[in-house]
């Protein structure tokens, strides 16, 4: 008897899987964000040991030098944020601090463009473990920075670690959509995504200054993204490739069929081994869009913008650099270094909470009307998150501390609804089969771009405009919800056909 359910062998493989990639990369991103004081202070050691040939960084030597005393002499700072004013001071230091945090997402980028030729060449499964063993390496390099006294390792290791979770979340998605059933995928693409957030709830635990957030510790903390590394390496090879692959790619239908068989819990898989087949057929003669092709065609070009522009809006929003940097906006809102911490564990586990819930969400109430709702509600967070850090600033008034954090709550709440999931579904409802690929390819590619440009000009910008940065957040996020609100059609309840219809000029249907 054939079955569609959810079956032991499916939700294991597909939590595994999810497991030991989604959760490296969101551990990845929040990783350096606890310890962030411990890491620019032990870059700023580097520093000074490579000008003074001692990598003490408090000395009581009377130099009037520029270099000794911006990256040797004791720093006490004026007020409780002590990290922002150090970067504040040093700008060569804060540089180094950005690309440290920042280029995560170059290793991200670089992977959206290579993890197709590795794909065709390997297959989803063999590419998830290649992937894990460049994390492995990644990884590695970042650990050992300290040892060698070098923070350029920490930065070219950081680019290989985001290559490698950046591949993996191009390839997890496509691996587990090919091994389940159409009618429990909108189920099972929930996992991913909670995946990520535990990630980040996880790296904030572990990144208290009394667990790994401190001088010793920050290595250590690097390394634990390989534990759910390590269980999936050892699961997967004793588990199927994707029978899609494996019958499309490789032409064994026999070892389709096994993989059916084991995933389905039911020798009857005819039905569905004969639609891929029937979908293989109806492929073939269709003419795959290239990248080049879709950017020529003004029709797919136009649609390329209704997916590209939400995505840009994801991480221009503000939401890329509360990642990377939470715990330092919180301490420059007025909040001690370790009620900071405290406060971005907290943020995450409501975002969860969020995300759990608009996935609910998504198919009832509609991606539009969602994502005007979390425009609007990002805009009315970013706009108080402004006054009362400033008011904490300017005026010295003390509740305001709580307004801002109160503020970053409303805003992380409010992204979540929208701006942080549908993105993703539009880029892959708004093309038909044969532009999807290409189309997903570029919108990984702004993802990473978009990203990429947030977290490196953030420390920079905040260093000089300190609250007042958010006001550029401010800007593109009201343009871009006043794209959507003009531009992006409703596509809850229609097909690929209606969708196409809707889209394009009466004069051309």
């Amino acid at each position: 008897m054939r079955n569609d359910g959810l079956t032991v062998n499916l939700l294991f493989l597909v939590s595994v899987v999810t497991f030991g990639t989604w959760f490296p990369l969101a551990y990845n991103i929040v990783a350096l964000n606890g310890p962030q004081l411990v890491v620019v202070t032990w870059i700023r050691s580097v520093g000074c040991s490579r000008i003074s040939n001692t990598s003490s960084i408090f000395t009581d030597v009377n130099e009037t030098h520029s270099q000794w005393q911006l990256w040797c002499s004791e720093f006490i700072a004026e007020s409780g944020d002590e990290v922002g004013e150090m970067l504040a001071e040093n700008h060569t230091l804060n540089a180094v601090w950005a690309l440290t945090s920042a280029l995560f997402s170059l290793g991200g980028l670089i992977s959206a463009l290579t993890s197709g030729p590795l794909i065709h060449r390997y297959g989803l499964k063999i590419s998830i473990l290649i992937n894990a063993a460049i994390l492995v390496g990644g990884t590695g390099v970042c650990c050992l920075s300290p040892v060698a006294h070098s923070f350029e390792m920490l930065i070219v290791g950081r680019i290989i670690v985001g290559f490698a979770v950046g591949s993996g979340c191009v390839l997890t998605p496509m691996y587990t959509a090919e091994l389940t059933p159409v009618a429990l995928r909108g189920a099972l693409g929930t996992l991913p995504t909670t995946m990520f957030v535990l990630g980040m709830i996880a790296a904030t635990v572990m990144g208290l200054p009394f667990v790994l957030g401190n001088s010793w510790g920050w290595p250590i903390l690097l390394t634990l993204h390989l534990l759910p590394v390590g269980l999936m390496c050892v699961v997967l090879p004793f588990c199927p490739e994707s029978p899609r692959h494996l019958f499309l790619r490789r032409g064994e239908k026999v070892a389709a069929e096994q993989a059916l068989v084991w995933l389905r819990g039911t020798t009857d898989v005819q039905e569905e081994l004969a639609v891929i087949q029937e979908e293989a057929e109806k492929d073939s003669t269709r003419d795959r869009v290239s990248i080049v092709g879709l950017l020529r065609s003004p029709f797919l070009r136009s649609t390329l913008w209704l997916a590209a522009v939400p995505m840009t809006a994801l991480h221009f929003s503000g939401y890329s650099c509360l990642s990377f940097y939470s715990t330092a906006i919180f301490s420059a809102a007025g909040l001690t270094r370790l009620n900071s911490i405290y406060a971005s564990l907290g943020l995450w586990c409501i975002f969860l909470l969020v995300n759990l819930v608009s996935l609910t969400l998504v198919d009832r109430s509609g991606r539009r009307i969602l994502l005007l709702i979390s425009h609007a509600g990002t805009l009315i967070g970013l706009c108080f998150l402004v006054l009362t850090m400033a008011l904490t600033r300017h005026q010295g008034y003390e509740w305001t501390k709580y307004g801002s954090v109160a503020s970053i709550f409303f805003f992380i709440v409010s992204h979540g609804v929208a701006l942080f999931s549908v993105p993703w579904i539009l880029g892959a409802e708004l093309f038909t089969q044969e532009a999807r690929a290409a189309a997903m390819t570029l919108i990984s590619v702004v993802c990473w771009v978009t990203e990429l440009m947030a977290t490196l000009i953030f420390p920079l910008i905040i260093a000089a405009a300190q609250e007042y940065t958010f006001i550029i957040f401010i800007g593109f996020v009201a343009l871009t919800g006043l794209f959507t609100y003009w531009k992006v059609p409703e596509t809850k309840g229609k097909t690929i056909k209606q969708i196409q219809d809707l889209l394009r000029p009466p004069n051309c249907k």
